[in-house]
């Protein structure tokens, strides 16, 4: 070992929104996922999210007429049998439901989908489309959920929730807005496609949240990418990553297994 050199930590070379997000809440949490590279397994929610979300991008590629709620069942069935989504979730370590369970609440927000639009009329320009570019020095790399465009030709940004609608006493609306608002500046800047709406679909909750897109939105996403990148490249020069302690640690993976600094036996 070299005298006088510290353990060099290594700052990922590009972000995501969802990264961003991540650091933003805890950067202990960030350094332990990103840096150190100790990924959270998946949970029951979050496949049951990605299941859903596969399932509703395999129904709108369909034909327009033949997006019904039979088909779904079809697209589902098929997932879940042929494309390893019954391993998946067979595996998880923790299941606070059946299987049957599982699969009544996936496809319930499935076709909750038509409580909210209708896929035969829906068209979409794109569904997870890969979006590099860079903002201000600061690499940048995501994936949108769907794309489609409004009767001016501009670009509508779409995103699918398989959980809770936040509480607007716990989240405010820039936390809540802020990948999707990231996304769209990174559409202009990567493709010069103006975006005029972001949508959430709360899938289980039969609800549609909208908000139109401004300038002031950009401008503040802008400022948090280039803070935020910052703010890791000190931490990782420093080795300083903040524990952000708060009652959502009791639902950390990394407080489960032990090994977060602020709540180490």
């Amino acid at each position: 070992m070299i005298v006088g050199f510290k353990n060099l930590l290594i700052a990922p070379k590009s972000l995501s929104p969802s990264s961003i997000s991540l650091f933003r809440a805890c950067p202990q949490k960030f350094k332990l996922s990103y840096i150190d590279k100790i990924k959270e397994p998946p949970t029951w929610h979050t496949v049951l999210g990605s299941f859903v979300h596969e399932v509703l991008e395999h129904l709108y590629k369909q034909d327009p007429k033949d997006r019904n709620q039979e088909i779904v069942k079809v697209i589902a069935t098929d997932r879940w049998s042929n494309h390893g989504w019954a391993e998946k979730v067979n595996k998880l370590a923790e299941k606070p439901d059946t299987i049957a369970g599982f699969k009544r609440s996936a496809f319930q927000a499935m076709i909750n989908l038509w409580e909210l639009e209708d896929p035969t009329t829906t068209i979409l320009e794109g569904q997870e489309v890969e979006v590099l570019t860079e903002i201000d020095g600061v690499a940048l790399k995501g994936y949108i959920d769907r794309i489609a465009l409004d009767a001016d030709g501009k670009v509508v940004i779409s995103d699918y929730k398989t959980g809770k609608v936040p509480d607007s006493k716990y989240v405010s609306d820039g936390e809540k807005w802020f990948q999707l608002i990231a996304y769209a500046l990174m559409l202009k800047e990567a493709h010069q496609k103006t975006t005029s709406t972001l949508e959430l679909y709360y899938l289980s909750k039969k609800t549609k949240h909208s908000v139109a897109v401004t300038q002031e939105h950009l401008v503040n996403a802008q400022q948090v990418i280039v803070r935020t990148r910052k703010s890791i490249d000190e931490s990782c020069t420093s080795g300083e990553f903040i524990c952000n302690v708060t009652n959502l640690c009791n639902w950390c993976y990394y407080k489960k297994i032990d090994i977060c600094p602020a709540h180490r036996n």
